[in-house]
């Protein structure tokens, strides 16, 4: 016979049943529970990873060798060095820099502008990158070359093959079809690190075209020319955004656009940074347009080893110097 509870008048069974659905799923989920929480994500400071170190030095050393003589202002001179250490950092840290890249965009290095204090990913993926551009660093490639070779485009096979090359006296448009030839798009790029699109009605140029000639003015810069780099970086779109994290009409890096002090969501601003650097390269180079534009493109390094006919520019810098010149003849 069912017994009852004398105090309530329920029969005990209703208790019974719903103690042991309890200890049931008590004991189910007891395994789940004594799983162990997953150890957070390894990090480390700079100089564990040799590599991203010894760029963040060359850096920090070009930018004090450079001299304001130029007419440069003192934020455009940290530019160059700081974006061949950005195109190095972003492809050996990977998408787990993303953060590294949106604290570069308030707190700029010093000099170049690394923030202080942040702690780097450095699982085993992250390290084994690193020690490859510690030793192509070490081998003289410059930073365009080692994102190539980390980013899967190219091996060092492929560029030491192009040196040879050239070392014996190879006209310069061949070894850069050699180079394009051995050019390949990985199977899983490197997703971009910028922020999100920000939201908002395409811009067209026009609106801009009264403060693109007075910019184009101030800085020495033919307007012309500068309307062929928009056209070739961005088509005109001032919400660009490329798959390395290059923002806006002019393909500001963020940490490039901290060092100019500009916003390069906003387009007059990026438009008055990207100009600015436009024209401390022109200066750089002694107004040679070609080297300026493969410093804009693939940066400083790389310009000035194509200048010292130790490297060709190949594929995307010759294809975007034939976009410009398709719009702006170049000299």
């Amino acid at each position: 016979m069912m017994p009852w509870d004398h105090r309530t008048g329920a029969p005990v069974r209703r208790a019974t049943i719903v103690s042991l659905v309890a200890i049931a799923w008590l004991t189910a989920a007891m395994p789940a529970l004594a799983e162990p929480v997953p150890a957070a994500a390894p990090t480390c400071a700079i100089d564990a990873l040799p590599g991203l170190a010894a760029q963040f030095a060359r850096a920090s050393r070009e930018t004090r060798n450079l001299s304001p003589a130029t007419g440069t202002s003192p934020a455009a001179l940290a530019i160059g060095p700081a974006a061949d250490f950005w195109r190095v950092a972003t492809v050996i840290l990977g998408p787990a820099g993303a953060p590294l890249v949106a604290a570069a965009d308030e707190t700029p290095f010093r000099p170049v502008g690394a923030p202080s204090g942040v702690e780097l990913p450095c699982d085993r993926a992250v390290q084994r990158r690193d020690a490859v551009a510690w030793a192509m660093g070490l081998s003289g490639y410059s930073a365009q070359e080692i994102g190539d070779v980390l980013g899967g485009h190219l091996t060092r096979a492929d560029l030491d093959a192009a040196r040879v090359r050239l070392m014996a006296g190879y006209p310069r448009p061949e070894v850069a079809a050699f180079l394009e030839a051995r050019w390949r798009e990985p199977s899983a790029p490197v997703p971009g690190l910028a922020p999100a699109i920000a939201s908002g009605p395409l811009l067209t140029l026009a609106y801009l075209e009264r403060d693109l000639v007075a910019l184009s003015l101030r800085h020495g810069v033919p307007a012309d020319l500068v309307r062929a780099v928009i056209a070739a970086e961005s088509a005109g779109n001032p919400r660009a955004l490329s798959p390395a994290g290059a923002i806006g009409l002019m393909q500001l890096m963020p940490a490039t656009a901290a060092a100019l002090g500009v916003n390069p969501w906003q387009p007059l601003q990026n438009l008055q940074g990207g100009i600015a650097y436009l024209a401390s390269l022109l200066r750089a180079y002694g107004g040679n347009a070609r080297l300026a534009l493969i410093a804009y493109n693939a940066g400083p390094q790389h310009a000035n080893r194509v200048r010292d006919g130790s490297a060709v520019a190949y594929r995307e810098t010759r294809r975007y110097l034939e976009a410009i010149d398709a719009r702006y003849r170049l000299p």
